[in-house]
């Protein structure tokens, strides 16, 4: 007689193996789906506020710690990973402006979840009766425990997962499923960090607060994506030309340069650990010709435009906040006017401390 648990399980590996081929992910690993192994830190985390405003993190915490929630028959967790750089899903446009590097890709809410949903729907040809919960970094679910426990990397001191051959510049994604699939539990990647701390020292802002510890509402990816206010006044100069996300952290990892040089890569501005002020005239005439278009576009022009993509998460009035702290820090000065006729009342006091850069700069 068959072991039906070897064939289950063979099946469920030939069936991921071939979809890790034909949709081009770089991981795609299955294991048990208990209770997170990092919910204490996590519950940690959020009782001492490093999230900022992000509420919605404390209201999903029951689901959180316990994924049964979402569906009683749920024991099993196909996790995935997929590389953003070089990206695989470029926008139309490239942003003159100083962006994170997955940025530069179409969002991968949307494109990412469509490979999820080839993978369940596969399974649920072979499974009909099982269930199958796709999410892409939108749902109640602890992406990054579940990436750990199913190897695909370790958690690196910048709080990203680190793998020795990806690095950390790829998204995580995972499928929750009632399918069975009884195998011993995966052994965890090694810490490879060693005593390196390039990624703490080169946060602009110290939001890396310990090893493995972020303080969101000091990170500028942050201040410029999901917070709705507007950055202290101490915090603005330090946010220097970064107009959508920050990934310093990452691009100084050496896990990250090692990928950059297996695919002879030279990373650009955006990708660099510099604050590049310097810029060329025909890179400064793009961004100032950006900037206008910005501050001078409706709301429902801007949405337009960033539609589809990463921009679109900050909403027209976060992205001209940003462009707002970016022209003060990098003394864009030919676009004064612009900024004074500007008219958004929850931005007034930061329009008046990007004009009195703006001058005190000229003297």
């Amino acid at each position: 007689m068959t072991d039906f648990k070897t064939t289950h399980n063979d099946s469920l590996q030939q069936i991921l193996a071939e979809f890790k081929t034909s949709l081009h992910l770089n991981q795609l690993e299955v294991g048990p789906l208990g209770q997170p192994i990092t919910i204490q830190f996590y519950e940690k985390w959020l009782a001492e506020n490093n999230h900022g405003s992000m509420n919605y993190l404390k209201e999903h915490l029951d689901m959180k710690k316990n994924p049964q929630i979402l569906h009683a028959g749920l024991r099993t967790v196909i996790s995935v990973a997929q590389s953003y750089f070089p990206a695989v899903e470029p926008t139309v446009e490239k942003n003159p402006a100083r962006v994170a590097v997955y940025a530069q890709n179409n969002d991968y809410h949307y494109w990412l979840k469509e490979k999820l949903i080839k993978i369940v729907n596969g399974l649920a040809a072979h499974y009909p009766s099982e269930v199958f919960l796709p999410f892409v970094d939108s749902g109640p679910v602890l992406e990054r425990n579940w990436a750990y426990q199913n190897s695909l990397g370790w958690f690196g001191k910048n709080t990203c997962i680190l793998h020795p051959q990806h690095g950390s510049l790829f998204f995580v994604a995972e499928i929750l499923t009632t399918l069975p699939y009884d195998v011993p539990a995966h052994l965890p990647l090694p810490d490879f960090c060693g005593t390196c701390r390039k990624c703490i020292d080169i946060c602009p802002t110290q939001a890396l607060i310990k090893p493995r510890e972020l303080k969101a509402d000091l990170c500028i990816s942050y201040l410029t994506i999901e917070s709705k206010s507007t950055p202290s006044i101490d915090l603005r100069s330090k946010m220097g030309d970064w107009f959508f996300g920050c990934d310093l952290c990452q691009t100084v990892c050496p896990w990250n340069e090692k990928v950059f040089r297996q695919n002879k890569i030279s990373p650009t501005h955006e990708t660099s650990t510099e604050l590049k002020l310097n810029l060329s005239e025909i890179e400064r005439a793009q961004l100032i010709d950006y900037f206008r278009w910005l501050l001078t576009a409706s709301h429902k022009q801007i949405q337009k435009k960033v539609s589809g993509t990463a921009l679109a998460r900050p909403g027209a009035k976060g992205l001209k906040r940003n462009a707002l702290i970016v022209i003060a820090n990098r003394d864009l000065h030919e676009l004064q006017p612009e900024v004074e006729k500007l008219k958004l009342e929850e931005l007034i006091e930061l329009k008046d401390w990007a004009l009195d850069q703006l001058v005190n700069n000229k003297t």
